[in-house]
């Protein structure tokens, strides 16, 4: 079985709350990655996962993956409200100024 490098967008939900995460999947086909992908973000303790979409890198050599597909890693979650955050906290008054 050729396995194939995947980069699944998958949205997701935490306590923080909604945001994307990517995950890093070493395939045999985008169907699979996406199951692998989202089992992954479930196990982390994400809820509300949806798959957004999967892609192959470029610059991938396929000797390099395996033959077992699994997942490699995953970005730090960006939530969809972190901009308004960054922004409150910009116009928050310090308190260290008096």
């Amino acid at each position: 079985m050729a396995l194939t490098g995947f980069n699944v967008l998958v949205q997701v939900e935490d306590a923080v709350g909604e945001g994307f995460v990517t995950y890093g999947v070493v395939a045999a086909d985008k169907d699979q990655a996406c199951k692998l992908a989202a089992g992954a973000a479930q196990a982390e303790g994400f809820w509300n996962v949806e798959i957004d979409e999967a892609w192959c890198p470029e610059g991938v050599d396929p000797a390099d993956l395996g033959d077992i597909p699994e997942v490699l890693g995953r970005t730090e979650p960006t939530y969809l409200d972190e901009d308004e955050l960054d922004e409150a906290d910009e116009l928050a008054p310090d308190d260290d100024e008096e």
